[in-house]
């Protein structure tokens, strides 16, 4: 099994059995054989193949369970007590991003949290689990107010992609971006060419009558060694 996701990442990252041995400082002969079983790596190769195919956190967790070791890194729940300091950072960031929208997504693109512009402009959280890409996606409210909608869906379909070479074909954002392929009109947005002549595409929203328009940062947390505080993505908006 090990054999097999070693093989399908490389695929995945473009690297020949060549390149992989180079960068992990390993024979070509070793990976040859780890790929065809006929050697079980130790938990300290099979970390350093993860950094040489510069595989997210909870794929090397993942790795490392495959070959038959535990997993090095946490895999916290947002509401968990481990996610304190995490959730009390981001918290600051929300408020002091008032009165702009500031929300906290993960990889996958759930909201985990928001200031209070950030839900109002996804028309409240509730109580349910959000995701941001099914609310821009799926007919609804939201993007029904997206003035300038395609040019948006196209960046998020940009940055999908990107999330599932990064992540992986198993990972949730996976299954997130086949979910938005799925939505009417996606088929065109290969045709779509927005932001012509300008340094950031603005999101342009109509809501109530009143049209505003925005662009966006993303914060990111530094060093993590757990697996949702390196998925963890503060995205601010900015009026433009």
């Amino acid at each position: 099994m090990i054999g097999q996701i070693l093989r399908d990442w490389r695929g995945l990252r473009g690297m020949s059995q060549m390149e992989l041995a180079l960068t992990a400082d390993v024979s070509s002969r070793h990976v040859s054989f780890m790929e065809s079983g006929r050697a079980r790596p130790s938990a300290d190769m099979v970390l350093r193949l993860a950094e040489a195919l510069a595989m997210p956190l909870r794929e090397r967790n993942a790795m490392l369970i495959a070959a038959g070791f535990a997993p090095q890194y946490g895999e916290s729940d947002w509401h968990s007590e481990q996610m304190v300091e995490i959730r009390r950072a981001a918290g600051l960031i929300l408020a002091a991003h008032a009165p702009h929208p500031a929300l906290v997504l993960d990889a996958a693109f759930t909201v985990l949290d928001a200031n209070e512009a950030g839900a109002a402009l996804l028309g409240g959280l509730g109580g349910g689990k959000i995701n941001l890409v099914d609310l821009v996606f799926v007919p609804g409210p939201l993007r029904e107010s997206i003035v300038n909608w395609p040019e948006v869906a196209n960046y998020l379909m940009h940055r999908m992609r990107e999330g599932v070479r990064m992540r992986g074909p198993q990972s949730e954002i996976a299954q997130v971006l086949r979910r938005a392929r799925q939505q009417p009109g996606v088929e065109q947005l290969a045709q779509v060419h927005g932001g012509a002549g300008t340094v950031l595409l603005p999101v342009v929203v109509t809501i109530n009558g009143v049209t505003t328009r925005w662009f966006t940062t993303v914060t990111t947390f530094g060093a993590p060694q757990d697996a949702l505080a390196e998925e963890i993505m503060i995205e601010q908006f900015h009026p433009a």
